[in-house]
């Protein structure tokens, strides 16, 4: 009886992964909710630099600097945001591909545990086959 034991408590392993693929899934949510957030800043301030810009041929040399100045200063926060939004992607990817090798390890103790199970049903005096036919007779 000591195998039907050691194959269920290899639930406790699978309660484990589980726990752990939420923590990952809840880091992917939290990284994927400050993309949206930052995007959601960003876009709107960048299209309302855009169509407020005023005609350079208009501008004297002073405020053609100043407003030169000013597109760099905002070119460069820019990049900076960009770069913070590619931390959180790389977070994101790293998180998920965590997520997937949780959910491998709990598919695979899953089907060492469905495995045992059977060959526990197939191996005694057991009606049950890997069919679920629940000791249905065939009849051919």
């Amino acid at each position: 009886m000591g195998k039907p034991i050691y194959e269920l408590s290899k639930l406790k392993d699978v309660s484990a992964a589980c726990k752990r693929a939420s923590i990952e899934l809840e880091r992917v949510g939290k990284s994927t909710n400050s993309i949206s957030a930052i995007s959601d800043l960003v876009v709107p301030t960048l299209k309302h630099l855009i169509s407020s810009a005023p005609s350079y041929f208009k501008l004297d040399t002073d405020k053609l600097r100043e407003v030169i100045d000013s597109r760099e200063t905002t070119i460069y926060s820019t990049m900076c945001v960009l770069a913070e939004m590619d931390e959180l992607a790389m977070s994101v990817e790293s998180a998920t591909a965590s997520t997937i090798a949780i959910i491998d390890d709990i598919n695979s103790t899953v089907n060492g545990i469905n495995d045992g199970i059977n060959s526990i049903l197939d191996g005694g005096n057991s009606d049950h086959s890997g069919d679920n036919s629940q000791g249905a007779t065939n009849h051919d």
